[in-house]
């Protein structure tokens, strides 16, 4: 087996080595003391005496008891500087460079420290070899721990197996003793009397009743009694414990003795003490005969072996917690015949590491020469052991007997005299793959270190010089390579601002770290660049790493957006105009500052949501409105246009145009957001409202200076005629009379025109209201005729010109049928499609030839057909006379 001096100088070895340390010194805590185990150099072999910490003269000694201490690790890059130590006798005498110092866990209490140093250079143990010699230690602290428990548990059994063989001496040598005793006592009277009173053994005679007659002073001592209290009492009575206090009855085997002594020329048993005391004695016994033959008196000597007793039994304790261990441990243990691999003895952790469910399915029947994956290692592990007497930590591929490979760490030491090889295998398969874990881990590291596209850094806080970079960080500088930059360029000189620099580290100090840090950097030919960092502050080694990216190019796009929010705001200000996002199914609004504006309200606290806007509509377009919002929902019409009057923050009434368009549907086909446009249309539709109202006064104020006045005029001449014509009365009253008649009849009209253009139907509400108000008006008018009013399919709002236009034909065509139809019914509907709208008026009057009116009476159907070219609108007129008449209007929209 490896020895733990050994392991300890391969481990030391191995870390000097992957280190770059020159000297190397290992710290145990044995018996709750630092003790020196280990003092290595890499060109000499370990020194492996063991010495106080406070005697060792080739470590500081405050650095090894401020880590025993903080159970922190110490890493200078140049110890002679740091001030904290910097007046420990050895670093000063040494002028110790490169220095770290790790205590040693397992799992969190401290076992040990691990020193090393390097003289030659500042900066040797770096951050990667930090961390694989964490990973290294935390492998080390186990093997260590192992290593001297299962030194520990050999020192055991060396050590009870000495004494067991001193104990079975003495035994042999007491029982020498007591037969020489007793011949000595056979032999002389004497010297037996003598003996009685001298002797370090119980002494007892009694009779065969087992009443005391005799007892010597040691018996008298032992025992606890006064001679007068035991003599003449029984055994029973005195030394004999009962079966309630020694847990068995021993009175018969007593009464057997009593009868036939010469039966029992030797016994061992518990006797009680007048104290309560039990002491196991082993007993003599031989009986004194009469003349006659008879049994007198028994003669017992009686040796005190409690002692032996509790060592015997803390023996048997002792083996079967060895044997507790040996079964129930964690590491296999072993005993295989040298010559051909026979396993003789093993564990039940052995056999299950070989796929087995219990030793005795292996013991005397496998041999593990089969079980190794490469048998000439089996010969080298033989070699080893025959050269040293033992092997410590040998590594070897095993295999169970269902195949499958393990890596097994075997401890083994060579009884060549008995022709068997006895030791302890562990399963390290996971420490290997951990291995490899690792080792993998730090490739990938380092290759995605080298390659990464982000650039990657240690500089020194105090100067910014470059302690390690990558490839890209040298790019991003303008440099080729990262051996150009590190150890020699300041990233100082790099900050177009210097004053970013120290704000970042105020930032750190005070956070420890920043995250998405922008600056403006400079490379070397001066071009400059945003850099974006992300950085962790080390204040105690001095240094800061972390990440850096361009971001040059994310930054020209933020520009380039806030310039095209800006002109998008200008523009939307300048044409009085607001934007708005609809969360269909939250109903939640998103507007832009512009619509806050637009009705007067603050846009840092202006919210909407739907149901609120609806309630700001105007009464008379709510209706209209909501259903055209309903109709671009469910797609009846593509797009959603509609004007509407709304209630700004003062109360008052300012009409908006909306345009909008569904955006975004979800997996049902359900739309989900909306985007959309308002504009303020208020001083355009109160100049439009104002136009109106003066085309229409100055068409009324037309009529009434010329038709008007033109029949009024001939009714003043018509009367003047009548006065002075005389020839023909009759027929002159007659040809007056009808032309009276028919001035008035144009009178008539020419007011009701006038009358006509003065109400304001649409400027009350939407095309289809205005055409029920016209409806209920004529209807209140005609009473010989029935009129009915549809409307069909979800309304929306057209533009101004389009209803306006459509009231007119409307109205002119409901005009021409109470004046010339002899209508007794009138059908009008307004039909609502997704891209158009449709009017149409019927009756079942008196009809016409559509081809055979005169152009004098067809003005009505003439301002029609140009009303509806106009808002290109296409008209049908069918009718036949006496089948009635239907005028139809289908606008697109």
């Amino acid at each position: 087996m490896i020895h733990l001096d050994q392991l300890i100088a391969a481990l030391m070895q191995g870390v000097i080595e992957n280190t770059g340390a020159e000297t190397g010194v290992l710290v145990l805590l044995k018996e709750n003391q630092l003790t020196v185990v280990a003092q290595c150099n890499g060109n000499r072999q370990c020194d492996l005496e063991k010495l106080a910490v406070a005697d060792c003269a080739t470590i500081p000694v405050s650095v090894i008891y401020s880590v025993e201490r903080t159970q922190e690790t110490l890493v200078f890059d140049d110890a002679v500087s740091e001030p904290s130590f910097s007046t420990d006798p050895y670093i000063q005498r040494q002028q110790t460079r490169s220095l770290l110092c790790m205590p040693i866990l397992q799992p969190s209490q401290l076992v040990g420290i691990l020193y090393l140093e390097n003289n030659l250079s500042t900066g040797v143990f770096t951050r990667d070899r930090l961390q694989v010699l964490k990973l290294l230690m935390a492998q080390a602290a186990i093997s260590l721990e192992n290593a001297r428990l299962y030194q520990q548990l050999e020192n055991y059994a060396e050590t009870l197996e000495k004494k067991v063989e001193e104990r079975t001496q003495a035994l042999q040598q007491e029982i020498a003793e007591r037969q020489q005793t007793e011949a000595a006592l056979r032999q002389s009277e004497a010297n037996y009397r003598n003996l009685l009173q001298t002797a370090n053994s119980v002494i007892i005679r009694y009779d065969p009743q087992g009443r005391i007659r005799y007892i010597n002073d040691y018996g008298v001592k032992l025992l606890g009694y006064e001679e007068h209290q035991i003599l003449g009492r029984t055994l029973f009575e005195t030394i004999i414990p009962d079966i309630e206090t020694s847990g068995r009855d021993v009175k018969p085997f007593v009464h057997d003795l009593l009868r036939n002594p010469q039966l029992y020329p030797q016994g061992e048993g518990e006797n009680l003490c007048r104290d309560g005391r039990r002491v196991w004695m082993v007993w003599s016994n031989q009986a004194i005969f009469n003349e006659q033959g008879e049994v007198v008196e028994i003669l017992s000597v009686g040796n005190d072996t409690t002692q032996r007793r509790q060592a015997e039994e803390a023996l048997q304790r002792s083996e079967a917690k060895f044997r507790t261990i040996f079964e129930n441990s964690q590491i296999g243990i072993f005993r295989v015949r040298i010559c051909d691999g026979l396993i003789l003895d093993a564990n039940q952790r052995f056999a299950n590491l070989y796929g087995f469910d219990s030793p005795e399915e292996m013991i005397g029947l496998e041999s593990t020469t089969s079980y190794y994956v490469n048998p000439s290692e089996r010969q080298q592990f033989l070699e080893l052991l025959k050269r040293d007497k033992e092997v410590r930590s040998y590594e070897v591929q095993m295999r169970k007997r269902d195949g499958t490979v393990f890596w097994g760490l075997f401890s083994s030491y060579l009884n060549a005299a008995n022709g068997y090889i006895e030791g302890v295998m562990a399963d390290i398969s996971d420490h290997k793959q951990a291995e490899e874990a690792l080792q993998r881990s730090e490739a990938k590291f380092r290759a995605i270190f080298a390659n990464s596209q982000v650039g990657i850094y240690r500089t020194r806080i105090c100067d910014g010089l470059i302690l390690d970079a990558n490839q890209r960080f040298a790019n991003l500088f303008g440099f080729d390579s990262p051996q150009e930059i590190i150890g020699l360029e300041h990233t100082i000189g790099y900050w177009v601002n210097p004053t970013d620099r120290e704000r970042g580290i105020e930032v750190m100090k005070r956070d420890g770290e920043v995250r998405s840090f922008e600056a403006q950097m400079r490379k070397r030919d001066g071009t400059v660049f945003w850099g974006l960092f992300s950085s962790y502050l080390n204040a105690d080694d001095d240094y800061i790493e972390g990440v850096l990216a361009d971001v040059s190019d994310r930054k020209r796009a933020e520009v380039a957006l806030q310039t095209s929010e800006e002109r998008l705001r200008l523009a939307l200000t300048a044409s009085n105009q607001g934007l708005y996002d609809l969360n269909i199914k939250t109903e939640e609004v998103v507007v832009s500052p512009g619509y806050a504006l637009m009705l007067g309200y603050d846009p840092a606290t202006f919210h909407v949501t739907k149901s609120k806007w609806i309630e700001s509509l105007h009464p008379d377009d709510r209706e209209s409105v909501t259903a055209t919002y309903h109709a671009c929902l469910t797609g009846e019409i593509p797009n959603y246009q509609v004007e509407y009057r709304r209630r700004t923050q003062d109360g008052q009434w300012k009409w908006i145009l909306s345009v909008g368009k569904i955006v975004a549907w979800n997996e049902f086909g359900e739309p989900i957001r909306a985007l959309g446009v308002v504009t303020d249309i208020d001083d355009r539709k109160q100049a439009e409202a104002a136009s109106i109202i003066e085309e229409r006064n100055r068409m009324a104020r037309e009529i009434h200076d010329t038709l008007a006045q033109a029949f009024t005029g001939i009714l003043a001449q018509v009367g003047a005629a009548k006065q002075v014509l005389t020839d023909d009365v009759e027929a002159t009253q007659a040809h007056l009379d009808l032309i009276k008649e028919l001035a008035r009849t144009g009178l008539s009209e020419a007011r009701r025109s006038v009358v006509a253009l003065r109400p304001q139907l649409l400027e009350e509400g939407s095309l289809q209201s205005a055409l029920h108000r016209l409806v209920t008006q004529l209807r209140a008018a005609a009473n010989d005729t029935t009129l009915y009013y549809e409307v069909k399919g979800t309304a929306y709002a057209l533009s101004t010109e389009v209803e306006s236009n459509l009231l007119r034909i409307g109205q002119e065509a409901l005009t021409n049928v109470l004046k010339h139809a002899n209508a007794d019914e009138i059908r009008v509907e307004l039909i609502y499609d997704r891209d158009q709208v449709c009017l149409r008026v019927q009756d079942n009057g008196q009809g016409f030839g559509v081809g055979n009116i005169p152009a004098s009476e067809g003005f009505g159907l003439l301002g029609m057909s140009e009303r509806a070219e106009r808002i290109g609108a296409q008209l049908t007129i069918r009718s036949q006379p006496g089948q009635g008449t239907e005028i139809i209007v289908v606008v697109g929209v």
